[in-house]
């Protein structure tokens, strides 16, 4: 307890909690008395967690077993607030207090590395993994030996320890001791680390492993007779309690210690004339990985070191035995083979000081001349395989220490490497090529079924198989699961598993085959279960984005940790395989990981779907402010946590949504589906300016209906209005002219209802130029938007009015009207105005009009002007609606290759996407099919002078 009592001396006013050994808190340096069983049992299991949601059914369910819940809650919230005023004297009753605080149906302690001896722990931890992997495993040693002054003893008190937290706790900290004995290698380093070997297994004494480390740590510190009484002990205990002899590890330890004596001498080794054969047999059906083969055979062939690394399920084990096979005629000398159990339900890690023992029996290595240490053990694998030639397989890794001693040195042997982790200190500092596996595309999927499945199965049935295919994700373990059950009830139609697996359907529990090896969620667990405990959580609580892609700065929201943190965690996370990133900044999950992620979130959705909206509506109104607009009502306040994205120009603004605008869609049904509705129109609101650019009128009309249905439930007025305005725009868009006048109407009312003038003139504004009507009154209906805010002094709004009013004159051929406006509005949408995402648009009005007037030089300048900012923009929309005029213009300057090419370019987007043909229409109200003849018809000509 020397660390955590160091540290819990300290008086600086940070109160802290402890977790191992006991539990316990202390404020102010002076620990504070828990008496009631009840509030330990409650503290222990927050702190058990780290930060994390503990649900009151939880609770309940662990402290007052066979309990009815509705009779203990309020005792949970009573003992709840007693340890809020334990933590923090003086808070007043009900309050929450900045420790313990509600979050959904259970509570959260906040914590972090200062005050939580868990995290703390973790930490030096993690820091010490890294360092192994990157070499340092003498400072390595180090921060291990930290880690566990810190967990010198089990977490929680006694009665709480069989609970699973309790001993998932545990076993990280029997693995950290492992771990650090692993490091050893001089009699002073097995000194240090013996303490903690021999209270850990007096805790585990049926624990193999565990306590071979401590016989070797005795033996190598000159305590041969009590490594011998350990070993006898040891024995009788499996052969009493388990009725079984001592493992391979155990033996080999009580051989050196029985052997050597103090002494420590090494043992002399014997040539060995054993070449051995142990690859296990591959699929008799591989099918696919064509280039991955054909790169292992040509490309790669230089390299000795191969790592084959993908997530659970995609194949790795099965190319790497496939290629082993194909080449194992290069290797006369033998071939060997080592499941390092990286990732195993029924066994820890293999420790690399077995593997070793393994690889050199192997090798004709007797126990009688195996070494002790990790060092000389691997000294004597690189030794044995020098001027030889054999392939070593080292299947399902965990991590780089484990694997790094059992690399041969330089020589003509081949080294494969599975993992579903990364290991990027192998591929840094040991020169091993990495191949990364993907799930199966559509052909190999059904390349796959048509290799296992009888010919009358899959005969005219390729679209059934492709998606059979797809709903297992192209996932090689779950598409031999499909194939399996197909196979034992070969009546069955195909079509039923389709059904089975359709989407929207859970997926793995019919992918269970009723053993836990094959059984999906079961094979997802193993790799969940060697992240950290941060990554476990930002692991579940991702799957509540929406994807299909997630971004850095969303996860970094929904997590909390902020932006560094977040960050090494969804490096973890790639590196084990569970994310994958798609391009810089973006992630996916493959979709039967999400479905067992979102298993893991269960009743924190809710909880991380809030933290999800918040982001996006914070956003989303920073996306509209880079256009020089207010964001239409203030959002929620942020969350703590919450980072919400930064723009530096309408043009990342406009980035950002047609990246996001799938998720931003989602996330707003989403919110509905919270019951935060004034959330989700402020989103849907906020969004206009880049889905203008972006989306075809069409597809929004979904979103503008169930926006209207969310104003019933909203008591805000200026919302409701700009609901009923954007609804109605919507409608008038897409020839549903009466339903649009309905809903300006509603808008006109609400807006003077709330007093709100520039709401008002907005409304007019969007009757001018989305409804029929004749030229008079459209003018008249623009001109008093302008009348409304004309004495406000609110330029972005008047510029807005201003610009639409321009418009209104330019369709009734008042062009000299027209410019005048046009003048006005870009003065007041300059720098003043801080409305320069308007200016653009402004001067592709003002070319029009003045092209109408023969001033075709300036209509040229402006035209330009106005398409290099639509082209960097990407508002195709935009350009289009400027094209046909500026052609015409060049055109009558004699620039006539200039002009073709701009017709050019008018003809590709009036053909491409809908939301940009919506805008081939001419400002003479001319059809866009009229239009589009007409400038074919101008290409035409030009292409006959020309010749």
């Amino acid at each position: 307890m020397g660390g955590m009592a160091q540290d819990e001396a300290k008086t600086d006013g940070i109160i802290r909690f402890g977790l191992f050994g006991y539990v316990r808190l202390v404020r102010d340096g002076v620990a504070v008395e828990i008496t009631q069983p009840k509030q330990r049992g409650i503290l222990s299991m927050l702190l058990a967690t780290p930060s994390e949601l503990v649900t009151l059914s939880e609770l309940i369910d662990t402290l007052w077993p066979g309990e009815p819940a509705a009779s203990v809650v309020n005792q949970v919230h009573r003992h709840v607030g007693a340890l809020r005023r334990l933590c923090e004297p003086g808070l007043p009753p009900r309050h929450k207090g900045r420790y313990i605080t509600s979050a959904g149906r259970g509570y959260r302690l906040i914590l972090d590395a200062e005050n939580s001896d868990v995290l703390r722990f973790r930490a030096f931890v993690e820091r010490a993994v890294r360092l192994v992997e990157s070499g340092g495993r003498r400072d390595a040693l180090r921060l291990y030996l930290a880690a566990l002054d810190i967990a010198s003893a089990p977490a929680g008190d006694e009665g709480l320890r069989a609970l699973p937290v309790f001993v998932g706790l545990e076993d990280e900290r029997i693995r950290a001791v492992v771990a650090a004995a692993n490091l050893c290698e001089t009699a002073d380093d097995h000194a240090a680390v013996l303490p903690v070997l021999r209270a850990a297994g007096s805790r585990h004494p049926l624990d193999e492993s565990l306590r071979a480390h401590e016989i070797a740590a005795l033996h190598r510190t000159g305590r041969v007779a009590e490594a011998l009484a350990v070993y006898r002990t040891v024995r009788e205990a499996l052969r009493d309690e388990l009725g079984t002899s001592p493992g391979a590890a155990l033996e080999t330890a009580h051989t050196l210690a029985l052997r050597d004596g103090a002494s420590g001498e090494r043992p002399t080794l014997s040539p060995a004339d054993t070449v051995p054969a142990q690859l296990p047999s591959p699929l008799p059906t591989f099918t696919g990985r064509r280039a991955e083969l054909a790169a292992l055979a040509t490309d790669r062939v230089a390299s000795r070191r191969l790592l084959i690394t993908g997530m659970a399920g995609v194949g790795k084990t099965s190319l790497a035995l496939r290629h082993a096979a194909d080449v194992a005629d290069h290797f006369p000398d033998g071939q060997l083979y080592v499941n390092l159990r990286g990732f195993d339900a029924a066994a820890r890690p293999t420790d690399p000081l077995d593997a070793l023992q393994d690889l050199l029996h192997g090798l004709g290595v007797v126990a009688q001349m195996m070494p002790d240490s990790l060092g000389a053990r691997s000294g004597l694998l690189r030794s044995r395989l020098a001027g030889r030639r054999v392939l070593l397989v080292l299947d399902n890794a965990r991590d780089y220490h484990q694997v790094e001693p059992l690399l041969p040195g330089a020589g003509d042997n081949l080294t494969i490497i599975t993992s579903r982790n990364a290991l990027p200190g192998l591929v840094a500092f040991n020169q091993v090529e990495p191949i990364v596996l993907e799930p199966f595309d559509d052909e190999e999927a059904v390349e796959f079924f048509v290799q296992r499945l009888p010919r009358y199965q899959v005969r005219d049935h390729r679209e059934a198989l492709i998606r059979l295919g797809r709903a297992c994700g192209g996932l090689p373990l779950a598409l031999a699961v499909v194939a399996a059950r197909a196979q034992v009830n070969p009546h069955f139609p195909l079509d039923l598993f389709v059904s089975e697996l359709a989407v929207g359907r859970p997926v793995l529990p019919v992918l269970n085959a009723g053993s836990a090896e094959v059984d999906l969620s079961n094979v997802i667990s193993w790799s969940r279960q060697g992240l950290t405990g941060d990554a476990a959580r930002v692991f579940a609580v991702l799957s509540a984005h929406p994807g299909p892609e997630i971004s850095a700065a969303a996860a970094v929201s929904m997590s909390g940790l902020g932006r560094r943190r977040t960050r090494e965690v969804l490096d973890e996370l790639t590196r084990a395989n569970m994310l994958r990133p798609t391009r810089p900044d973006r992630y996916a999950f493959h979709d039967l990981v999400r479905e067992y992620a979102t298993e893991l979130l269960g009743d924190g959705f809710a909880d991380a779907s809030r933290r999800l909206v918040n982001h996006y509506v914070h956003s989303a109104g920073r996306a509209i402010a880079s256009f020089g607009q207010t964001p239409t009502a203030r959002a929620a306040d942020v969350l703590n946590g919450v980072v919400a994205e930064e723009f530096t120009s309408s043009t990342d603004a406009t980035a950002w949504y047609a990246d996001d605008r799938h998720v931003l869609h989602a996330v707003f049904r989403r919110a509905l589906d919270l019951g935060d509705h004034r959330s989700a129109l402020l989103l849907m609101l906020d969004w206009r300016p880049m889905s203008q650019a972006i989306d075809a009128r069409r597809d929004m009309l979904p979103f503008a209906e169930l926006a209207l249905g969310a104003t019933e439930h909203v008591d805000d007025l200026a919302v409701r209005a700009e609901v009923y305005r954007d609804a109605a725009s919507n409608f008038a868009r897409t020839d549903q002219h009466d339903r649009a006048r309905t809903y300006f109407e509603k808008a006109v009312a609400a807006y003077r209802q709330a007093g709100d003038a520039p709401g008002l003139a907005a409304v007019y504004r969007s009757m001018g130029v989305t409804l029929p009507m004749d030229s008079a009154e459209r003018i008249a209906m623009l001109q008093q938007s302008v009348a409304v805010v004309r004495e406000l002094e609110d330029q972005p709004t008047l510029a807005m009015s201003v610009h639409s009013l321009g418009l209104g004159y330019l369709w009734a051929g008042r062009c000299e009207d027209a410019v005048e406006a046009f003048d006005e509005a870009r003065q007041l949408a300059g720098p003043a105005g801080n409305l320069l995402s308007l200016e653009p648009h402004i001067l592709s009005g003002r070319s029009r009009a003045l092209a109408r007037t023969g001033r075709f030089e300036e209509a040229a300048d402006d035209a330009e002007h106005a398409l290099n900012v639509f082209r960097r923009d990407g508002a195709a929309h935009a350009e289009l609606r400027l094209l046909h005029s500026h052609g015409a213009v060049l055109a009558e300057l004699g620039r006539l290759d200039e002009a073709a090419e701009a017709w050019r370019r008018y003809l590709t987007l009036a053909t491409g996407p809908e939301h940009i043909r919506e805008t081939t229409a001419l400002d003479d109200d001319t059809d866009g099919a009229t239009t589009i003849a007409r400038v074919r018809a101008q290409l035409a000509a030009w292409s006959a002078h020309s010749r």
